[in-house]
């Protein structure tokens, strides 16, 4: 039976709209495995910046909420957002990440000002080309999306430890 999990370190982190990712990751558990200049593109602004970065503890029933923006995408991978599970003591990780559908991503690309300058991402979920994603069989890594009334999103996703 699947209990809440609480007192757990959730962790996430994704790039911008112009598919960087900020480069500050003192206070993250997987520091000595980033690449900084990789990720970043040397930017200095991103080299110093801990944007869509994030902790929060679980509370009594595992709960987290996190608000962000829509996450950027950069050659080679389809849109996704990272995540890391770790025990009270820090010492039990799990590591994995969460995609989005091909077609509320072609929409957001297609038709947010923020967006739309960049065109749609080159490496779609479906169709196999992500060397994360599996070709098929993905759908366990979807986020769930709620569009608001106010134009804003939901996304939610459960995340199983065992």
């Amino acid at each position: 039976m699947c209990e809440p999990l609480s007192n757990h370190t959730i962790e996430v982190w994704h790039c911008d709209a112009n598919g960087v990712y900020s480069g500050d990751t003192s206070n993250s558990a997987e520091f000595e495995n980033f690449a900084p200049n990789f990720c970043t593109g040397g930017d200095t602004t991103a080299l110093e910046s801990t944007w869509f970065r994030g902790q929060l503890i679980t509370d009594a029933d595992g709960r987290v909420n996190f608000k962000t923006c829509f996450p950027g995408w950069y050659p080679g991978r389809t849109i996704h957002i990272h995540f890391a599970v770790s025990d009270g003591d820090g010492r039990s990780r799990v590591v994995s990440q969460f995609a989005f559908d091909d077609a509320l991503a072609s929409d957001v690309y297609t038709n947010h000002p923020l967006y739309s300058r960049r065109g749609d991402q080159d490496t779609p979920l479906a169709g196999g080309q992500d060397v994360i994603f599996p070709a098929t069989g993905f759908e366990p890594y979807l986020m769930s999306i709620v569009r608001n009334d106010d134009g804003t999103l939901l996304a939610y996703h459960q995340i199983q430890v065992s």
